[in-house]
């Protein structure tokens, strides 16, 4: 963190110990502090941020009122001039906002707009090179696939953020890496495997153990607290009860020690839960209590009421389960916590189905299968139909014993029922489509990237196998110092070339880089027989232009081989970016012999060009792209050489 940045925390944290700030009246303060013109923008959003993080549960719908807050005014500031130091907090503000929303659609089971939040995240970090913030991003990108049990794409992104912290280890590695550890053994906790969250929870706590510094002592503690409920709640599942009990007792003295009231509830609820697994229903009811007890927020509360309530059903006590899980369910609803609602809402379905309550029980039928998206929709088919059945048998009975007015009232609640399997097949169809609809978008995303990849591949092998070709020339000819300046030449461009192949997009500065590298090794391999000029004009950042890479390498490499072919020595590449009409234009001048109107263009170029328009296209969605070649006259009518120009899509980031 940057001095001002630091600077910028302690004011903010001044400012959370004064009076102005109780508990009732955050946000209303932090809307006059806002309007205060001696108060900087930084402390504004910093105090924003504060009260966000340390006030409110992620879940908390003021949590997201103060996110709406900073993400509107972080982006008011970057409307303003500022120092460049200053612009990079407004930039970790407004990616931090955009984390906080995916958390928010993460919450709801919205997986799209959740998925874009954390690029523009991540994106955000990346425009002004916080990469280790943007590796926490990714961190979270794979935590988002997990949760909706993409557990390829989870593992994925997970592991390319470990091998990011691996290589750039940060202010604390042990942190990053634990972190990373962590979010591992969460997955693979979803997933079932709790062998494999073990060990990876194990690696986690060396990691925090290891880790002597204070610096981050409440960031390490809360990475202890999450990774040893993890374990505890994988050795119950491995029915290791004494492991479980031992891991979830460290993590309550962690969530005592730091006096929240949340995490407290939630381990005496897990261990309330190994004793229920125990079938010790005693000392599970008094965990349970004690985890509804006090001042608790609703996530809280939902937690315990939905774990006593389990208890009571093992119990046979259906009423008291009845009581806690109804309780349980709506404080779920309420807080928008989807896993609790499809606990609760099952268990629910069986005690009204016990109690006879048939209309209940299909309403909670529906909402357990509104809540697990109809993934198993022929067992969901099976349970209504199951459902149904019952019903009617209980209604037949009635028939029986009831006279011609109530037989009446039966053709009524046909009716109902009949409408009730009617509403619940259109909502399994919405979600049916909706499901679909959400895979096609990830698969359709995907595939433009890999498309993209390809396109570019085909251009490396060619040159690879020349440049080999011309190393092996170099040694065979005792040019020692040349082969090894060639190969290192040929190392770094390559480099490049492997590095810049995995993004759609690079900034124009590493992109004139590599031409330069490019055309250094090309003036070695033509024993100097031509100079070269890449000019960028004046008016142009680039740092902040971001275009597609290695659109210009085909042009390049055609002027050197074809249009220089008959050239021995004095021969001249100029290569230029220019903006004209808002548009960015690459334009690649020789001094050889033009192109031949008669044999047009090579196959190689052909074949350049084809490459270029498919990604072209791609990018562009411009089936009519054009690439112009024109030969240069001199005034006397003589061809004195060639040209290219064509435009090239860019984004410009501020």
């Amino acid at each position: 963190m940057h001095r001002t940045l630091r600077l910028v925390t302690t004011i903010t944290i001044l400012f959370f110990t004064s009076t102005l700030f109780s508990q009732d009246r955050t946000i209303d303060s932090l809307k006059l502090l806002l309007k205060n013109p001696k108060v900087h923008d930084t402390v504004k959003l910093y105090a924003i941020l504060t009260a966000k993080m340390q006030k409110y549960h992620e879940t908390d719908e003021k949590h997201h009122i103060l996110n709406r807050m900073q993400g509107s005014y972080a982006l008011e500031c970057l409307k303003k001039k500022s120092s460049p130091e200053v612009h990079t907090a407004y930039v970790q503000c407004l990616a931090n906002y955009y984390s906080s929303l995916m958390e928010e659609h993460k919450a709801k089971g919205d997986l799209i707009p959740a998925l874009a939040a954390i690029d523009k995240s991540i994106a955000l970090f990346k425009s002004e090179k916080l990469y280790n913030d943007m590796y926490y991003s990714v961190m979270d990108k794979g935590r988002l696939y997990a949760k909706f049990k993409h557990f390829e794409k989870g593992a994925e992104y997970l592991f390319m953020a470990l091998r990011y912290f691996e290589k750039h280890p940060g202010e604390n590695p042990v942190v990053e890496i634990g972190s990373v550890y962590s979010n591992l053994a969460g997955l693979y906790s979803i997933q079932g495997d709790h062998e494999k969250a073990i060990e990876y929870g194990k690696k986690v706590i060396f990691y925090c153990d290891a880790n002597k510094s204070t610096e981050y002592s409440e960031n390490k503690e809360n990475t202890k607290f999450v990774t040893y409920s993890i374990i505890g709640v994988a050795y119950r599942n491995l029915k290791k009860y004494t492991e479980a009990i031992d891991n979830l007792n460290k993590a309550l003295a962690i969530a005592e020690n730091s006096n929240s009231s949340f995490k407290v509830s939630y381990v005496l609820s897990r261990l309330g839960s190994v004793k229920l697994a125990e079938q010790k229903y005693d000392e599970a009811e008094v965990l349970y209590k004690k985890a509804i007890e006090g001042d608790l927020d609703d996530k809280s509360l939902a937690n315990g009421y939905t774990g006593i309530a389990q208890l009571y059903f093992e119990k046979k006590d259906y009423e008291q389960a009845y009581f806690y899980i109804t309780k349980g369910l709506d404080l779920s609803i309420k807080t928008e916590n989807v896993d609790l609602q499809e606990v609760g809402s099952d268990l629910l379905f069986k005690l009204s189905e016990m109690r006879n309550d048939y209309k209940k029980a299909l309403e909670m039928f529906q909402l357990h299968n509104k809540i697990v998206g109809y993934k198993n929709v022929e067992s969901s088919k099976n349970e209504l139909e199951k459902q149904q059945l019952k019903y009617d048998f209980d209604k037949k009975e009635l028939k029986l014993k009831l006279d011609a007015e109530k037989k009446a009232a039966i053709k009524n609640n046909w009716l109902i029922a009949l409408s009730a399997v009617l509403v619940l097949l259109l909502l399994a169809a919405y979600f049916y489509y909706r499901n679909s609809k959400q895979k096609q978008a990830i698969s359709v995303l995907e595939k433009n990237q890999i498309k993209q990849k390809l396109l570019i591949t085909q251009m490396n092998p060619h040159f690879i196998f020349n440049s080999v070709q011309n190393i092996r020339g170099l040694i065979n000819n005792k040019q020692n110092n040349e082969a090894v300046n060639y190969l290192d030449k040929f190392s770094k461009l390559t480099r490049q070339i492997l590095e810049n192949s995995n993004e759609n997009y690079i900034s124009l500065e590493e992109e004139v880089e590599m031409i330069e590298n490019y055309l250094s090794i090309q003036q070695l391999l033509y024993d100097n027989k031509f100079n070269f000029t890449i000019d960028v004009q004046e008016e142009i950042d680039k740092e902040s232009i971001f275009l597609p890479p290695m659109l210009a390498q085909p042009f390049i490499e055609n002027a050197i081989k074809h249009g220089l072919s008959n050239t021995t020595e004095n021969g001249k590449i100029d290569v230029h970016f220019y903006l004209k009409e808002e548009k960015l234009f690459f334009e690649v001048t020789d001094n050889g012999k033009g192109f031949d109107t008669e044999k047009k263009i090579s196959n190689h170029k052909s074949l350049a060009m084809t490459i270029t328009k498919e990604r072209l296209v791609s990018y562009t969605k411009n089936k009519d792209f054009v690439v112009q070649t024109d030969n240069l006259i001199t005034s006397a009518g003589v061809v004195s050489g060639a040209k290219v120009v064509f435009e090239i899509p860019y984004i410009y980031e501020n």
